[in-house]
């Protein structure tokens, strides 16, 4: 599955567009620091693996909402991101199925990311960038979703080291995804297609015609 990480400035992109690909991102960000904390001796059991997963997604998600709020308009804004929680607990839902078992994962992923919505909404991002306090929330959910060998070390590494990088990550995701030239709706979209006279049918500019 391929899903472009930039595009070219003067195209005209849906929301729908914009946050099916970030979700996208989102879920490769959180598939590689995963990767990156086994790589460093983290021990992360298989049921604990997806509770590292959700707190990676919603950390991420939050990011992009504060990163795209002086871009965007409130409605904008809200599409984008219940765009990207909803892919993201699709991700979540499709993944734990096959690994652990079924059952309403997409459900339970939303009823955590709605609270931590409202948890991180208390941390601050200074000059564009999430604060202390914002990183060490991350850190502390992430460390409850460790082995208890882990508690010591964990925070400091997702402090200092792991949420600044997947930060850099989405930041500039954001940067390229959303600076096309236009963003439109996917309403106004289909209805711009539905009234587009084809080329066959078109007047001609030529005087000598």
């Amino acid at each position: 599955m391929r899903i472009k990480s930039k595009w070219h400035k003067t195209q005209v992109k849906t929301i729908e567009d914009i946050g099916g690909a970030m979700a996208f991102i989102c879920w490769r960000i959180t598939k590689n620091h995963l990767e990156d904390l086994i790589n460093e001796a983290f021990v992360i059991e298989k049921e604990q693996v997806f509770g590292v997963i959700c707190e990676y997604l919603c950390f991420l998600i939050q990011c992009v909402d504060r990163l795209v709020f002086k871009t965007l308009s409130a409605e904008q804004r809200q599409e984008l991101i219940n765009k990207i929680a909803k892919q993201s607990a699709f991700y979540y839902q499709e993944n734990k199925s096959e690994r652990i078992g079924e059952g309403n994962h997409w459900k339970a992923f939303i009823s955590i990311y709605n609270q931590r919505s409202k948890d991180y909404s208390d941390y601050d991002f200074s000059e564009g960038e999430p604060d202390y306090l914002f990183l060490r929330y991350f850190a502390e959910k992430v460390q409850k979703a460790m082995t208890s060998a882990d508690e010591k070390w964990i925070v400091q590494q997702m402090i200092e080291i792991q949420a600044p990088k997947a930060f850099e990550k989405i930041r500039q995701s954001v940067d390229d995804l959303i600076s096309v030239d236009k963003i439109t709706s996917k309403e106004k979209q289909a209805e711009k297609k539905a009234n587009k006279i084809p080329r066959s049918k078109r007047k001609s500019t030529r005087s000598d015609l």
